[in-house]
C-alpha cells in the first residue's frame, strides 16, 4: 500500500522531480532510512543506542534535504528541516527517556512532510 502511495508521488510529481540533477527517489529513501531510524531510537534501550539512533537519522535526513533541494520540492523542506533540528538536539539529551520523546517529535514532523508530498508531489 505504502508502495503504491509512493509510486502515485514519484508519478504524479511535476517535471521538476524530473531535472537531471533531481534524485527525488533518493530523498524519499532517504525519508524511510530516517523513519527506521527515529523508530529505533523511539524504542532505544539505553542513551548510547538513542544517540546513535538519532545520528543515523540526521545523516538520512541531510541526505534527504539535498536531494529535495536539487528538485526543488520547496514545501517539504521546511518540515524536514524541522525534523533535522529536533534529531540533532536528541543527540544532546541527557536521558533516553527525553531523546524517545523528542524522536517522536521529529517523526511527527516527518509525517507531516510525507503528507505534503502525497497530496501535493514535488513543487
Amino acid at each position: 500500500m505504502i508502495r503504491a502511495l509512493l509510486l502515485l508521488v514519484v508519478l504524479a510529481a511535476p517535471a521538476a522531480a524530473q531535472r537531471p540533477q533531481c534524485g527525488f527517489g533518493l530523498g524519499l529513501q532517504a525519508l524511510r532510512e530516517a523513519d527506521r531510524a527515529l523508530r529505533a531510537g523511539s524504542v532505544a534501550p539505553d542513551l548510547p543506542a538513542g544517540r546513535a539512533a538519532a545520528e543515523a537519522a540526521v545523516a538520512a535526513l541531510k541526505v534527504s534535504l539535498g536531494q529535495f533541494h536539487g528538485c526543488g520540492c520547496a514545501q517539504v523542506i521546511q518540515p524536514v528541516q524541522d525534523a533535522a533540528g529536533l534529531v540533532e538536539q536528541a543527540s544532546i539529551e541527557t536521558t533516553t527517556d527525553r531523546i524517545r520523546r523528542v524522536l517522536e517529535r521529529a517523526r511527527f514532523s516527518l509525517d507531516l512532510a510525507r503528507q505534503r508530498l502525497d497530496r501535493e508531489g514535488c513543487r
